[in-house]
């Protein structure tokens, strides 16, 4: 049985009229296990990375998983999957994924060129998670990206965006897509993230509206309390003399840049190959975001990636599992894989909360989804992405 959000809870195993949920690009399951918390009844989760797909075994243990690349997963293996878990495949009511996304990230140009495109795999995988999606005919559709992708354009100028809704239409469903701010829903983290909906039946597309205002945002302090080491996870780091000066050093919210001079990492800039005989004097390396970042324990956390924060009231990076709590995973959700796998896979996750919340929305009116007759998306051939030059 699945752990809850709050470690406590039935499965919805226990509900016989819960809808079914398979999941694609699950990663280690935050947003599966957030639609777990809601009431759907979780059948399939896959992803192509071992560490991942094993820390999903091990906290889902009565779904099926797949482990391999999405695009050689073929129709009957994945019908056999769900049958496999005890569902009928032809009664999934909702298909979820989050297909990678670092092509798109803020690290690469606005505008990406076709040619690029292809060769970066990782931008045109939505597409294969809409071809699985096909295969299970859901009458819901649920995909994950990062915020940026909502800037981002073709060198036709075409926004990706608006491909990605062109290409739910051209597989039969009508689509919307919204930004939401995770801190809004009471995660303990400012993280932003665009979500696409789509629907095959004739109702409108809803998204939740935040549940925690402004003043009310849980905070960094408020997850990380109580933190035993007893915990799974609970790693501490193995860190040096100089770098726990320097840790000492960052206040609350502060980083790099707060440090005094004499601690900053100093660099020669010039071309002399003789650095003991050179005149220059080193520089001093400016750094910028997460690096030497000490959490604030009145504020939610920064967005949660794999670079480890500094304890707002300690002097130490935190452990993998409070940096787990701050993308809101339960202390009994155990992750499998090194240190440096745990935090990537805590680090690409849906948080756990923010996931049960458009679970619930989506829970709240599927009997009118259900009922509803089938919708008319003005499907078109679509071309495809890569095929667009």
């Amino acid at each position: 049985m699945p752990v809850g959000a709050d470690g406590e809870g039935p499965s919805a195993r226990d509900d016989a009229d819960a809808p079914v949920v398979a999941g694609f690009f699950s990663g280690c399951g935050g947003l599966d296990l957030g639609f777990e918390r809601a009431g759907f009844d979780v059948a399939l989760g896959s992803d192509q990375w071992e560490p991942a797909a094993k820390t999903y075994r091990r906290n889902f243990a009565d779904t099926e998983v797949l482990e391999g690349d999405v695009r050689e997963l073929d129709a009957p293996t994945i019908r056999e999957a769900v049958a496999g878990a005890g569902y009928d495949p032809d009664g999934v009511d909702v298909v979820i994924g989050g297909p990678p996304c670092q092509g798109f990230s803020r690290l690469n140009n606005e505008q990406i060129e076709l040619d690029e495109m292809e060769k970066d795999r990782r931008n045109t995988l939505f597409e294969e998670f809409l071809r699985v999606v096909s295969v299970l005919e859901p009458q819901l559709v649920l995909m994950e990206n990062v915020r940026d992708l909502i800037n981002r354009q073709t060198s036709d100028d075409r926004y990706v965006k608006d491909l990605i809704v062109d290409e739910f239409a051209a597989h039969g469903y009508k689509c919307e897509y919204r930004v939401l701010e995770a801190e809004q829903y009471g995660v303990p983290q400012k993280r932003r993230r665009i979500f696409f909906m789509g629907t095959d039946r004739d109702v409108p597309i809803r998204f939740p509206e935040p549940t925690t205002p402004e003043g009310n945002w849980r905070t960094a302090g408020e997850a990380l309390a109580d933190a035993g080491d007893d915990l799974p996870n609970m790693t501490y780091a193995d860190t040096g003399e100089k770098t726990l000066e320097r840790i000492r050093h960052v206040p609350p919210g502060g980083y790099y840049r707060d440090l005094p001079d004499r601690l900053k990492t100093k660099k020669y800039q010039c071309d002399c190959e003789d650095k003991d005989a050179c005149p220059h004097e080193p520089e001093i390396v400016k750094r910028y975001g997460t690096y030497l970042r000490r959490l604030d324990p009145d504020e939610p956390s920064l967005t949660v990636s794999t670079n480890v924060f500094i304890h707002p009231s300690e002097d130490r990076y935190l452990t993998p599992r409070e940096m787990a709590r701050l993308q809101t995973f339960p202390d009994e959700f155990a992750f499998e894989g090194t240190k440096t796998d745990v935090l990537k896979q805590i680090g690409n996750a849906v948080p756990v909360r923010l996931g049960e919340v458009l679970a619930t929305q989506l829970r709240e009116y599927y009997p009118d989804v259900r009922d509803a007759p089938p919708a008319d998306p003005d499907v078109y051939e679509q071309q495809s992405l890569t095929d667009l030059a």
